[in-house]
């Protein structure tokens, strides 16, 4: 994506989103992939549970944007591969008392931006927060997207989105700088699964640098190497395929194994996707494109702007402008999750299968509209979690990544259109049931209403850390990364 500011079509879709809210009146692929045996655990215990870039635009079901090689590491296919390492580094803190449902307490008016590592308590709920990054000399240093991430497989590093247009990869206990990596700005960079040095991306979204592999760079070295071509079966199938893209919103499967991506042309339109299991070197499934989906907003669906393998590898979601589908991992079997394209992000339920968490930014024509919606991608049941319309008008975005605590995710907010609100500018745990329970983590005390500086706040894996951005209340673009150390919670 183009780290031009005025260009950034995940800004664009911000501006959108913010003029929409504005306009309301306040009131099968089988079998069943396995997801590992961290992931089973946790569902047998059932006590435990319960975007763009950076590229992309802030929007629809969200939008959001380097032959695998003789001893190249790669996800391996026996699922109890799913890394097991205890990827927290400082315990989460037990003794807390937290604070549930939708509470509207301000955040404090004596809050002062911390220094840079400084461990702080919120003011408001208790929680351990560290500023983590510095904007200093640049525009921002932020988590990258909420359906991202941020940790890598064992906790000991994240990774940022800088000023500079670069990913950057800190160390996780001191933040201090590790790498700056070879990555293109639209490279859709995802933490390899099993791997904490390696990072797995494409070469960029656009016909100049763009190309039909993945690729691998590693940390400690700064090497970049090819995982996987895809070449010359996407030309045999889609012929005039250049390059691929998830647009910043996708992710792979948990065990890192399946990816799904847009695939397009050499006048950057989209022709088809393709979905592909890494550790199999295969390709499961080729849906071309219809003309008229290539010319993005000709039918009712809108612009494809994104695609997403589910958690489980089961199934890909399309995400449109004005729609948001469902396919198996093969690419058939197409269903309709809604005909909508609001913040979300894919999460695991209670009892481990795949749930699509978006807030649903409705008129009062829609039964869940301004309502936080989980919907169960087997059964498409559809479950109302909050409701921020009436008195809590806010926009929020989704990260569904937590994946070792099912049944849960993170929810951040901006964009807040009454002040006082009770979601105003919070971090916030959600359970993914009805009327489900709230926990509410932190404030951000972030002010500005730039994409950039949108929370965009992201869960590892064990639900132990979330990582969010803030201005500090300078109300610029200056955003940096704040860590919540999070508590120990049935």
């Amino acid at each position: 994506m183009s780290p031009d500011l005025n260009d950034a079509p995940l800004s664009r879709a911000a501006d959108e989103l913010r003029s929409q809210l504005d306009l309301l009146d306040t009131p099968e692929f089988s079998p069943r992939r396995p997801v590992g045996p961290v992931v089973a655990l946790a569902v047998l215990m059932v006590a435990l549970a319960g975007g763009a870039f950076l590229a992309q635009r802030d929007s629809a079901g969200t939008i959001v944007e380097t032959p695998i090689g003789e001893g190249m590491s790669v996800a391996e296919k026996d699922p109890a591969a799913v890394s097991t390492t205890d990827r927290s580094t400082t315990p989460p803190v037990a003794d807390r008392d937290l604070v549930f449902g939708q509470d509207d307490t301000p955040p404090s008016p004596d809050w002062v931006k911390p220094e840079l590592y400084e461990t702080y308590q919120d003011p408001v709920y208790g929680l351990d927060i560290r500023r983590m990054t510095s904007a200093d000399g640049t525009r921002f240093d932020r988590n990258t997207y909420s359906r991202r991430q941020a940790e890598n497989a064992d906790g000991t590093m994240f990774m940022t989105y800088h000023g500079e247009a670069e990913y950057r990869v800190y160390d996780q206990a001191s933040g201090s700088l590790i790498r700056s990596m070879p990555i293109h700005p639209d490279g859709d960079p995802q933490w390899h699964a099993t791997d904490p040095d390696l990072l797995w991306h494409v070469a960029g979204k656009n016909s100049a640098v763009g190309d039909l592999r993945l690729y691998q760079s590693t940390v400690s070295t700064g090497e970049t190497t090819v995982v996987a071509d895809l070449t010359e079966r996407l030309q045999a199938s889609l012929p005039g395929a250049l390059y691929l893209s998830d647009r910043a919103e996708g992710s792979p499967s948990i065990d890192g194994e399946r990816y799904a991506w847009i695939v397009y042309n050499d006048e950057e339109i989209p022709i088809g996707v393709v979905s592909y299991d890494v550790g199999d070197d295969a390709v499961l499934g080729v849906l071309p494109l219809s003309d008229q989906w290539e010319q993005n907003n000709d039918t009712a669906l809108g612009r494809l702007d994104y695609v997403s393998m589910s958690p489980s590898g089961q199934y890909v979601v399309f995400g449109y402008w004005n729609s948001t589908l469902v396919y198996n991992a093969d690419l058939t079997n197409e269903r309709v999750i809604n005909l909508k394209g609001d913040h979300s992000d894919i999460a695991l339920d209670a009892s481990g299968g795949d749930a699509y968490v978006y807030i649903d930014f409705g008129d009062f024509v829609s039964d869940d509209a301004g309502y936080l919606v989980s919907v169960d991608l087997d059964t498409l049941e559809r479950t109302r979690l909050f409701r921020v319309y009436g008195g809590a008008n806010t926009s929020v975005h989704v990260s569904g990544k937590g994946y070792n605590k099912p049944g849960w995710v993170v929810v951040s907010t901006y964009s807040c259109k009454d002040a006082g609100a009770w979601t105003c500018h919070k971090v916030m745990a959600v359970e993914l049931a009805p009327e489900g329970r709230i926990v509410n983590l932190a404030h951000t005390y972030n002010c500005g209403e730039d994409y950039w500086t949108e929370a965009h706040a992201v869960v590892n894996r064990d639900f132990t850390r979330v990582y969010f951005n803030s201005d500090g209340g300078s109300c610029g673009i200056d955003a940096e990364v704040y860590e919540i150390t999070v508590p120990f919670f049935d």
